[in-house]
């Protein structure tokens, strides 16, 4: 436990690229998103509209959710000046991919012509939430 505390950050964020280097394929970054239990909810507009089986925007989903899995189990073995220097470098590429997303265009191909507004929430659905 001692060696994870200490373990340098900069290891850390190359080990989390050595996952992204290594990104299975599309259908089976679609069945982990799945399991990771993203929820995509309108906020105005029409969801039907869109194309939410978008290889990029699937791509882009993907690693913000390995993303997360990496902070969440990384994170708190971290002595508190790691803890700093981590959470800065996690939210540069969390905002990284937070601008790629949003420029993702997932319009299904027949309705460009009628565009219209789009706001959607995408969340993770907590375990506590489900319903039994």
């Amino acid at each position: 436990m001692k060696k994870k505390m200490n373990q340098d950050v900069i290891e850390l964020i190359g080990s989390f690229q050595k996952t992204l280097d290594n990104k299975p394929t599309v259908k089976k970054m679609y069945e982990e998103i799945q399991m990771m239990r993203f929820k995509v909810k309108p906020i105005k507009g029409d969801l039907s509209t869109v194309n939410l089986n978008n290889d990029k925007f699937i791509r882009t989903l993907w690693s913000l959710g390995k993303l997360d899995e990496f902070f969440q189990k990384e994170f708190y073995g971290l002595n508190r000046k790691n803890k700093e220097l981590f959470s800065r470098i996690f939210e540069s590429i969390y905002e990284k991919y937070q601008v790629e997303l949003n420029r993702i265009n997932i319009q299904i191909e027949k309705n460009i012509r009628n565009q219209r507004f789009l706001e959607v929430e995408i969340f993770k659905e907590s375990k506590n939430n489900k319903i039994n």
